[in-house]
């Protein structure tokens, strides 16, 4: 039996926070957006292409907020204070 799922969907894909066992991970996802006026829904759409790359629908173990950089970071390429980021499992939950 399927294990219920609680989130939400942004362009075909569902995000959970939830972590699942026994389910074949098709790729571990990892974005970091560091320019100014990013937000939440840039991090999902960035998740949503690569995840759909690989054939899944279901991003789960989903976690993401912001971070803030370090002093010598705005020495780079880095136009804001801080960095968004967001993390999770892309598998395949509906068949």
């Amino acid at each position: 039996m399927e294990e219920k799922l609680s989130g939400n969907e942004f362009e075909d894909i569902f995000f959970s926070e939830k972590d699942l066992e026994n389910v074949e991970i098709l790729k571990e996802i990892s974005v970091n957006i560091n320019r100014q006026n990013s937000n939440l829904n840039e991090v999902k759409k960035m998740m949503v292409t690569q995840a759909k790359s690989v054939g899944a629908d279901t991003i789960i173990n989903f976690q993401y907020g912001q971070r803030s950089n370090k002093w010598y970071e705005h020495f780079l390429i880095k136009w804001d204070q801080e960095t968004w980021f967001g993390t999770g499992k892309a598998i395949k939950y509906n068949s």
